[in-house]
């Protein structure tokens, strides 16, 4: 875990690119999963990924912007988390609220 609270993505392997278009830059890490105590978990347990401001919050399909953009990255993170985790649907749901697959 750094500093800030984050550790290694289980997302993302590359850290110093964009995770949707590759782009090599300017990067911000986003937290997959927001909102009740969600952020702080996708930190702990790696569900973070880093994203250029484009793909990020600015652009057409940006994940802050683009609700099929945001579930489609909630939808490989679940999957990576469960993987990584050894999860059930079930213990996810528990863990984060909902199913995304």
């Amino acid at each position: 875990m750094d500093n800030n609270g984050y550790s290694k993505s289980i997302v993302q392997t590359r850290d110093t690119c964009c995770f949707k278009c590759g782009y090599e830059g300017d990067v911000a890490r986003h937290e997959v999963f927001y909102g009740e105590g969600r952020r702080e978990k996708s930190k702990r347990l790696g569900l973070w990924v880093h994203l250029c401001p484009r793909c990020h919050q600015y652009g057409k399909h940006a994940v802050h912007s683009d609700r099929q953009a945001d579930l489609a990255l909630k939808q490989v993170a679940q999957a990576e988390a469960m993987s990584a985790y050894g999860w059930s649907t079930e213990k996810f749901i528990e863990e984060f609220g909902m199913n995304y697959l």
